[in-house]
């Protein structure tokens, strides 16, 4: 209740520095002129479809972006978001309290996240998006949202992939970044909306409260960013690896096949750790891991950076042929993409090929983050050519944080003498403004 009373104090202010009603762009939670209602029945998902059906009817034979943000909810930024709300002129008094009750939950450990759910919520993150939706109209993009959801509207399809990339680098600059797996830039060939993104809100979207129903509400407090997904590595001590030592491969492997939700984890650390000290160092162990739990690798990946130096030269190349044919890992999520790209640029697995494919793909699809990460991990294993054509090609076309990990790709490349980085390095001084590279 007080989380709510503070976003409806607030809401007023928020709603005045969004984007106009009368421009029919922002369909999500817009305020009610009306006193006994908090959100405007003629804005929501339906107005949403309804709006992005019009543009295509009007605009047959151009294209499309389906986009949304990825973890929209849980990414907002507590800090950015409370110096979003003083920059709009929201009481200080009232903002202050905000930042309190969401620290409240968390035990004041939280720097980012709101409640999923909440109509408190739902005000807040409209407040977060105010900058970003001014970027994109500052910028000149064709487009609409609901919640986290975008429809881009472009003439070609160039320019389509040129908005993606305005959307992308605002949104880093929030923290936050689109969901890759469901961006599609896509020709307009049919007026409605597809049926896949069709309205499942039941009941509306907002239901009346019953002030005669009471409900248990039980307080539960975690370190935000905690998942049950084991990602963090810790050598062990002396006494510790001679006891992992010790144990059985085939018992460890029963008991892991035996594991259930709540231990596999667990079982999941003692695998790994009993591979990286026994003798044999048995690389199948991580294959059968992975088959069953693909998000180990996230583990794994940090294992073996961490304790890289263990292994000889054939111990390398077997541990790549079971950890890297396991799946196809550039059809996998971006985090698992991730984890394997930090093996596949380790000297010691050198895996250019992957590389050169992640940093291709990502080119391709314009994901500017993941390719800012892809380069900033994987560019020494890349061959000079390809890293001369970011330098010539990518450079004058992407974001500024992209531009920077090309300046460094650049910059650090092992194979490429001083006289063939030098006018390079001067050509993107002269073509960037950025503040960073003129001090790089």
């Amino acid at each position: 209740m007080k989380f709510l009373a503070l976003a409806i104090l607030l809401f007023d202010t928020i709603e005045t520095k969004r984007i106009p009603k009368a421009e029919n762009i922002l369909h999500s939670h817009r305020r009610s002129e009306e006193k006994d209602k908090l959100f405007d029945d003629e804005y929501g998902y339906d107005s949403f479809r309804k709006a992005s059906a019009l543009k295509s009817k009007q605009r047959l034979g151009q294209w499309k972006v389906i986009t949304d943000i990825s973890n929209f909810f849980d990414r907002i930024g507590n800090h950015s978001l409370e110096n979003h709300l003083i920059e709009i002129e929201c009481e200080r008094k009232y903002v202050e309290l905000m930042r309190d009750v969401l620290l409240f939950w968390t035990e004041g450990r939280r720097s980012f996240g709101v409640p999923v759910g909440s109509d408190a919520s739902r005000i807040l993150a409209e407040a977060a998006l105010i900058g970003v939706d001014k970027k994109l109209q500052k910028n000149g993009v064709d487009f609409i949202r609901y919640v986290d959801d975008y429809r881009i509207f472009a003439d070609t399809k160039p320019k389509a992939s040129w908005a993606v990339q305005v959307l992308t680098a605002a949104l880093a600059e929030e923290g936050l970044q689109l969901n890759s797996k469901k961006t599609k830039i896509q020709l307009i060939v049919e007026t409605d909306e597809l049926a896949n993104v069709a309205n499942t809100l039941v009941g509306g979207e907002h239901q009346k409260i019953n002030l005669e129903e009471k409900k248990e509400v039980i307080a539960r407090s975690q370190v935000s960013g905690r998942t049950n997904i084991s990602r963090y590595y810790k050598e062990p001590g002396k006494e510790a690896w001679k006891k992992i030592r010790e144990l059985s491969q085939q018992q460890l492997l029963e008991d892991f096949e035996k594991s259930t939700e709540q231990n596999i984890e667990q079982e999941i650390k003692q695998l790994v750790k009993f591979f990286i000290y026994s003798e044999k160092q048995d690389a199948t162990i991580l294959r059968t891991i992975i088959e069953r739990r693909i998000t180990a690798i996230i583990y794994i990946a940090d294992a073996l950076t961490k304790e890289v130096e263990r292994f000889s030269e054939d111990k390398c190349d077997e541990i790549c042929k079971q950890v890297f044919d396991v799946w196809r890992w550039e059809d996998c999520a971006y985090p698992l993409v991730l984890a394997v790209l930090r093996i596949a640029a380790l000297s010691e697995f050198r895996r250019p090929s992957y590389i050169e494919y992640i940093v291709e793909n990502q080119k391709q699809i314009e994901n500017y983050v993941f390719l800012r990460e892809a380069i900033l991990l994987g560019a020494s294993n890349l061959e000079r050519a390809r890293v001369r054509n970011l330098a010539i090609e990518v450079f004058p076309n992407v974001s500024d944080f992209v531009q920077r990990a090309i300046f460094v790709a650049v910059k650090n490349h092992p194979r490429m003498t001083d006289e063939e980085k030098r006018p390079l390095l001067k050509n993107l001084k002269l073509q960037s403004k950025d503040w960073f590279i003129e001090r790089l």
